[in-house]
């Protein structure tokens, strides 16, 4: 019998999988989610076609967050997304990496001739990922920031920074949201928000 540890299922098909999911979640057709037991989605978001989700030893998404088409979160370490997070097609988010030095990297050799070091990755509410970007394990985006696309993201980045390249540095600092559109926010239903 397979190992149903590894099996990924399509859309819809992981809902009951989930180790939660709240309401008004979109799972779309053709996502693809391996070890959705350790996942939960908030209310109001969203996982596009074709992103490939390994929710890894936790996943957490917050509310009205989107992982649009081709994205891609895996390694089996620990990731959390905050609310209204948006991640661009095409991005990269990788929680570990293999050892380098003495060690041979492939995943299909026994595990004493290879080694991996994972690292937690945050991405706080509010924060903005540009197409084709990669997060390496162990980095914290702040509340706010902007990833321009095409960024490598290789430390963690200050709330309501704009940052970019490859690795990325601090361009700009964004603005926060006006008084009258965080009222709009703060009036929706947080109660049932973990």
């Amino acid at each position: 019998m397979a190992n149903i540890e590894y099996v990924e299922f399509l859309g819809d098909n992981n809902r009951p999988r989930l180790k939660y999911c709240g309401e008004h979640v979109i799972l779309n057709a053709m996502c693809k989610i391996m070890r959705a037991e350790n996942m939960e989605i908030d209310d109001f978001s969203r996982v596009l076609d074709y992103a490939y989700i390994d929710a890894g030893a936790s996943l957490k998404i917050g509310k009205y967050s989107i992982i649009t088409w081709h994205c891609l979160i895996e390694g089996g370490a620990k990731t959390v997304i905050g609310d209204r997070v948006f991640i661009g097609p095409g991005t990269k988010i990788l929680t570990s990496t293999y050892e380098l030095n003495g060690y041979y990297a492939n995943e299909f050799l026994p595990k004493e001739v290879r080694s991996t070091e994972y690292g937690d990755i945050t991405l706080g509410n509010d924060a903005y990922i540009g197409a084709n970007s990669v997060i390496t394990p162990g980095v914290t985006i702040g509340e706010g920031a902007v990833v321009g696309a095409n960024s490598l993201v290789n430390r963690n980045l200050k709330p309501w920074g704009i940052y970019f390249g490859s690795p990325v540095k601090l361009i700009g600092m964004r603005e926060k949201p006006t008084e009258e559109r965080r009222k709009i926010v703060e009036a929706m239903d947080w109660t049932k928000h973990f």
